[in-house]
């Protein structure tokens, strides 16, 4: 029942607080965090601590494509570690319930190193993403973002690292992380949104949640934006530059609808098996991003005002430009707005 008290009362949008509280954190040297205004968001839940939540910085490089190097923010641990400063760096950010060895991230990790000899760090925060109260784990991506944002700036000022070379990708919830990272960094180079987490952030004060002033270039891919009452875990709304919206943005071809079946997995206590082995249209933008990556096909994607006019059929002519959703929607002419197109229901995704 506890878990069915939270799905209510992210539905309902109840508060859920009486009074602002803070907590601070300044010995791990990110400061102090409050519920208030706009920071209520997360129904009046403070982030934990770092030692509760334990981050993990995880590295792959073309020396090491299969065995990860966990380094600290120590300038040691980094000078002794395969980063190169000279190198572009990618960060990937898990979402909620995941981990920082779920397949999909060594996945993604070896795709971005067969495409280029790069830094790409996997950010694990099991600890605060595993909790069974969602809005607590919404609340830890403050400090999550916080502690990311203070490994960059000590990468930049042990290696040279360039901010402008940094690109954050994130699932969910680590969107959000992502921003509150971008937040904290002047320059930073690029955000990727990976279908950021809908609940609790949805038309909330862009302080809160990923939003274009997060970085030089900020994208985002939407594939499960439904509502929460029909199981939608994605935003609906732009928040990026460039918003990518597949398939319209919601239910993915191949992804099954069994509401019925979801409902009852939140009823019984089994959130976190919904979230991440459940909701396919959630999981589907990982996919959908890893293959772009080394793919030939480019996701060409059309300027679209909305999903009516995409369901209309309006949305099938480059007009002012089309971009290329995924990896290499940066490159090229600078964009814009919003961008549908099709995909396949089953690999290879790509339609052209």
């Amino acid at each position: 029942m506890r878990v069915l008290a939270v799905f209510l009362g992210l539905v309902l949008g109840s508060n859920g607080f009486l009074f602002t509280r803070s907590v601070c954190y300044n010995d791990d040297g990110i400061g102090c965090f409050s519920n208030g205004s706009p920071y209520n968001n997360a129904k009046g839940n403070l982030p934990e601590s770092p030692a509760h939540i334990q981050i993990k910085f995880l590295l792959y490089t073309r020396v090491n494509t299969h065995s990860p190097q966990h380094v600290s923010k120590e300038p040691l641990s980094i000078k002794q570690s395969h980063f190169q400063g000279s190198r572009r760096t990618a960060f990937i950010i898990h979402g909620y319930t995941d981990n920082g060895h779920s397949e999909w991230l060594t996945r993604m990790a070896r795709a971005i190193l067969q495409r280029e000899d790069a830094n790409v760090f996997v950010v694990d925060w099991e600890k605060g993403a595993d909790n069974v109260n969602y809005a607590k784990s919404a609340a830890n991506t403050r400090v999550v973002g916080a502690l990311l944002a203070q490994f960059i700036t000590v990468l930049h000022d042990t290696s040279g690292a360039r901010y402008g070379d940094v690109h954050l990708i994130g699932h969910s919830l680590g969107s959000h992380i992502s921003g509150y990272a971008g937040e904290r960094i002047h320059g930073l180079g690029r955000i990727t949104g990976l279908d950021p987490a809908g609940p609790l952030f949805e038309n909330k004060d862009a302080r809160v949640r990923l939003d274009p002033t997060d970085a030089l270039f900020v994208d985002a891919i939407h594939t499960d934006g439904d509502s929460l009452l029909e199981l939608g875990f994605g935003l609906e709304q732009p928040v990026a530059d460039v918003d990518y919206f597949p398939n319209g943005g919601e239910k993915q071809p191949g992804c099954p609808n069994e509401i019925g079946k979801h409902l009852f997995s939140l009823i019984t206590g089994k959130i976190g098996a919904l979230v991440d082995g459940v909701a396919c249209s959630h999981m589907r933008v990982l996919d959908l991003f890893i293959e772009s990556i080394n793919s030939p096909c480019h996701f060409r994607s059309y300027p679209c005002a909305s999903l009516a006019d995409y369901k209309a059929g309006r949305c099938t002519s480059c007009g002012a430009g089309c971009a290329n959703m995924g990896f290499d929607s940066n490159t090229g002419h600078p964009h814009h707005g919003t961008y549908y197109l099709s995909t396949h229901g089953a690999t290879p995704y790509c339609a052209q």
